[in-house]
C-alpha cells in the first residue's frame, strides 16, 4: 500500500454521523487533507484543492473538466452520495479517473422526505404553520391520500421506494420508467404511462430521475402547462431538472398549487421562489438522516481505498450512469 497518497475530504461535513469512515482512512496512512471552508465548495475552490491529490472525497461540489486535467495525480473521485452530475463521467473515463458513488445508502432518506412533502403539501401544513404565525389561525382544506393520484415519474431505487411507503395509504400511484421493472409493478399492482398521461392526470408529481442533457428541464413551460391546474410538483432529484423560472410563474399564478424543492439548478439557493408562500424550500437535505449519511461516507472511504490499493470498488460509477443518462 502507498502511505504517501494525498486524499482530499472535500465534503462537508465529515464523520459527525459516525467515526468509523474517517478512521478507516486514517489507518491507511494516507495524508488526509480537509475543506479549509467548512462548507460546500465552489468551482474555483476545488480546482484550487485538486493539485497533487491522489484521491477525492466527493460531496455535490462541482468537478468542471479543466479542474480535473490539471490534476495529474487524481485516481478516483469517490462520491459520497447518489448523483453524479457534478461529476463529468465521460471526461473521468478519458483522464483514468475512477468514479464511485453510494447508490443505495441515501435512498431511504429521499424516499421519507419526499413522502413528508407529500404530506406536507396536500394537507397545507406549510402554509397553515405560516398563517399561525400571523394570527390568521386558517385551517386550510386539504386531502387525503387516497383522494388523490401521485404520478410518480422514474421507478428506480428511489421511486421505487416511495412506492412502498405510499402503501398504506390506499393512494393512485401512476407510474413512468423507460425501463418498467414489470415484476415490480406487478407486487405493487401499477400501471404504467407515458410521462405526458402521467403529467396530465396526477395531482401531485414527484420527481426521480437523473439529470442529464435530454432530462435538462424536464418540467418546463410546456409540461407544466399540461399539468392539472391545482396540482403539486416536489423535485428531490437534482435541481436542473425543473425550470425554476417556469415553475415560479406557474406558482404565483396558482396553476401550480404548491411545490416542495430539496434542489435547485445553483446551490445555496437564492432566488425569487424564497418569497413565495406556497412552495417548500429544503437545503438539499434528502439524504441527510443520520444512518443514510454515515453509509454514505463509510462506502466513499471503502471505495476510495480499494481503488488506490487497486482493487475492484464495489459501487463503480461508469457502467450503470454512462447508460442511463436518456430522456424519460
Amino acid at each position: 500500500m502507498n502511505k504517501n497518497y494525498k486524499v482530499l475530504i472535500a465534503t462537508y461535513p465529515f464523520a459527525k454521523s459516525g467515526k468509523k469512515p474517517l478512521e478507516l482512512l486514517e489507518n491507511t496512512g494516507y495524508e488526509l487533507i480537509f475543506n479549509p471552508y467548512n462548507r460546500r465548495l465552489k468551482a474555483g475552490e476545488v480546482e484550487n484543492l485538486l493539485q497533487d491529490i491522489d484521491a477525492v472525497i466527493a460531496g455535490t461540489e462541482p468537478y468542471p473538466f479543466e479542474a480535473l486535467k490539471n490534476a495529474k495525480k487524481l485516481k478516483v473521485i469517490s462520491r459520497v452520495g447518489i448523483g453524479l452530475d457534478n461529476v463529468p463521467l465521460k471526461e473521468c473515463k478519458e483522464l483514468g479517473i475512477t468514479v464511485t458513488y453510494t447508490p443505495d445508502a441515501p435512498s431511504k432518506a429521499v424516499a421519507e422526505l419526499t413522502l413528508a412533502n407529500i404530506i406536507n403539501l396536500v394537507r397545507y401544513i406549510y402554509q397553515s404553520d405560516r398563517s399561525v404565525r400571523n394570527y390568521a389561525w386558517n385551517r386550510y382544506l386539504g386531502f387525503l391520500l387516497k383522494e388523490i393520484k401521485i404520478g410518480i415519474i422514474g421507478i428506480g431505487r428511489i421511486g421505487k421506494l416511495v412506492t412502498h411507503l405510499l402503501q398504506p395509504f390506499d393512494t393512485t400511484i401512476l407510474a413512468c420508467d423507460l425501463k418498467p421493472d414489470e415484476e415490480f409493478g406487478k407486487k405493487y399492482n401499477l400501471n404504467w404511462y407515458d410521462k405526458e398521461y402521467v403529467l396530465r392526470n396526477s395531482d401531485l408529481v414527484t420527481l426521480h430521475i437523473p439529470h442529464s442533457k435530454m432530462n435538462h428541464h424536464f418540467i418546463n413551460r410546456e409540461t407544466i402547462s399540461i399539468m392539472k391546474t391545482g396540482s403539486f410538483l416536489i423535485n428531490t432529484s437534482r435541481g436542473n431538472v425543473v425550470d425554476e423560472k417556469a415553475l415560479l410563474d406557474a406558482l404565483k399564478q396558482k396553476h401550480i398549487a404548491g411545490a416542495a424543492l430539496d434542489v435547485f439548478s445553483s446551490e445555496p439557493y437564492d432566488g425569487p421562489l424564497n418569497k413565495l408562500d406556497n412552495v417548500i424550500l429544503t437545503a438539499h437535505m434528502g439524504a441527510s438522516a443520520n444512518e443514510s449519511r454515515y453509509y454514505m461516507e463509510l462506502g466513499a472511504a471503502e471505495d476510495c481505498i480499494r481503488v488506490l490499493n487497486r482493487e475492484i470498488p464495489q459501487n463503480d460509477a461508469y457502467e450503470e450512469n454512462l447508460s442511463e443518462i436518456s430522456q424519460i
